[in-house]
């Protein structure tokens, strides 16, 4: 059985797990070593669980317990090569853990895991696709400005798609962010509106994928039931219906222990 659970997701933290109640992979280390800790345990994950860490860009809330985290239980971590260069400049990284740089197809534990490159404001931001050991096709991306051929590519006939959703476009023009940062967001190098999430998921779900998790939502600029009704409305635009062609989740910023289960 394979298990999506995500531990943490807003723009003040991300990280997510991928696989069995035994063996599967993070995504992101957003979060603290105690957090870290609890959020493993309400959903009934030992550490032994976690096998390897994959880093999408090096963000603090990416990366901000990735030293400590991979340290203590001793994990490998993939990331691009921009990634691992800036995490190691930075100090994100000891340099003692096992690193490696990944640019194409790789194996962890029966997981292959298949990086594309995302437009973010970063070194070289990733998102990710996975086949499982069961064979779910499932896709990690978040953080991006805009979704590219390569992205578009990457995600079409996947199961499962966890897909950001960061900002309302009205909350974030009359809000409070200074202009530069409201120009930064919305740029092609900078986060995807719900209404770029929205389009994504209908050219997905044309292409049979079935179910979708909203991530990333910002918490100055956008609220879980704007985020899924954008979509939902936006969907049903298309003749689209909830429950029959899709099924969407909306990532809360800290998880409770509930998990959602992935099949073919």
């Amino acid at each position: 059985m394979t298990y999506f659970y995500n531990l943490c997701s807003s723009s003040s933290g991300n990280s997510t797990y991928l696989g069995s109640l035994t063996s599967g992979i993070l995504f992101d280390a957003g979060i603290g070593i105690r957090n870290y800790a609890k959020s493993l345990h309400a959903a009934g994950l030992p550490p032994s669980a976690v096998k390897a860490i994959f880093v999408t860009h090096e963000h603090s809330d990416h990366v901000k317990g990735l030293d400590v985290i991979s340290t203590r239980h001793d994990l490998p971590i993939y990331g691009s090569e921009g990634t691992i260069q800036s995490l190691l400049e930075q100090g994100h990284l000891c340099g003692q853990q096992e690193i490696h740089i990944i640019d194409k197809p790789t194996q962890v534990e029966g997981y292959i895991v298949t990086p594309f490159h995302t437009s973010h404001d970063s070194r070289e931001s990733l998102g990710f696709r996975v086949e499982t050991p069961s064979h779910e096709q499932v896709g990690i991306c978040t953080d991006l400005g805009f979704v590219s051929d390569e992205v578009l590519n990457s995600l079409l006939g996947c199961h499962f798609v966890m897909l950001e959703s960061n900002y309302d476009e009205s909350m974030l023009m009359y809000g409070s962010y200074p202009f530069f940062l409201k120009r930064r967001i919305s740029s092609h190098k900078g986060h995807l509106s719900n209404e770029q999430c929205a389009e994504t998921i209908e050219r997905l779900i044309q292409g049979n994928t079935k179910r979708f998790a909203l991530a990333h939502l910002s918490e100055e600029n956008n609220r879980p039931e704007v985020a899924f009704s954008h979509s939902k409305n936006y969907l049903v635009q298309k003749d689209m219906l909830l429950g029959r062609d899709y099924l969407i989740d909306v990532l809360a910023k800290v998880n409770d222990g509930r998990m959602i289960e992935i099949s073919c």
